[in-house]
């Protein structure tokens, strides 16, 4: 399954380059500019990571996590940035980010990590979610418990 990534950084060159080091990699990559263009896609519910830089003109990346997180939006987070401090680490681990990873990239190798390790959690709450949907409520709805639907005819 190709998973999908969006890439929101105020920089153009930026975006250019992790897209084309993404998608190098296999993943089915989207460049927005803004984060209000990237809430109009995450809004859409088909990605599976946002990778966004912090430091942008309008609303900011951590706004951007704010807003997600009110919207409902489910998808994993990395962070890109050229501000790494102690304060916007502590504010993306506020907002569920997978990863911050500090710009300049002199290499991919931490955000590989931190993008693939974002996939592996979309994957098992996928996988998760799939789970639960097969379970129906037991026969005493009122006690929260759920057991699978059975495959006998009634």
């Amino acid at each position: 399954m190709t998973a999908y990534v969006l890439i929101c950084d105020d920089d153009p060159t930026i975006g250019l380059i992790l897209k084309a080091h993404l998608s190098s990699r296999g993943f089915d990559c989207t460049v927005v500019h803004s984060a209000t263009e990237a809430l109009a896609i995450l809004g859409q519910g088909r990605i599976q990571v946002l990778v966004t830089d912090l430091d942008m003109p309008g609303m900011d990346g951590i706004e951007l996590l704010r807003a997600m997180r009110t919207q409902g939006v489910i998808t994993r987070s990395v962070v890109v940035t050229g501000y790494a401090t102690i304060g916007n680490l502590t504010a993306c681990l506020r907002e569920g980010v997978v990863a911050l990873v500090p710009k300049p990239l002199t290499n991919f190798t931490a955000l590989d990590q931190a993008v693939d390790q974002a996939i592996n959690q979309m994957e098992r709450w996928s996988e998760q979610m799939k789970a639960i949907i097969r379970m129906r409520p037991a026969s005493n709805p009122g006690n929260g418990a759920l057991e699978p639907k059975s495959t006998k005819a009634r």
